[in-house]
């Protein structure tokens, strides 16, 4: 009772403030999810360094690469290097999510 007491004169205040709206559990779930990917990211990128020269390119650069040569050379544009630095930006979105 001396608690309730203590109380009356404070506005209650509940245990989580945003609980009606449900935002603490969504940030907890995100910040989690991002901690997780964090740590993902970051192993890879060691395993990535750890690798062999020969393995570190075929897992990151050689698929875009074979695929951009042969586009080069269907297309056979005058301005070959500047035509593969364009299709490397221009597709590199497609080939990031597998480094």
């Amino acid at each position: 009772m001396e608690a309730e007491q203590m109380m009356e004169g404070q506005p209650q205040v509940p245990e989580n403030p945003h609980s009606e709206y449900g935002l603490t559990e969504n940030v907890e779930r995100i910040v989690e999810n991002e901690k997780i990917n964090a740590e993902k990211t970051s192993k890879q990128k060691v395993d990535l360094q750890s690798l062999p020269t020969r393995a570190y390119l075929d897992q990151t650069v050689v698929p875009i690469l074979l695929q951009g040569l042969a586009v080069l050379a269907k297309e056979r544009p005058p301005n070959p290097i500047e035509f593969l630095a364009a299709y490397l930006l221009k597709n590199k979105s497609q080939f990031e999510d597998r480094n």
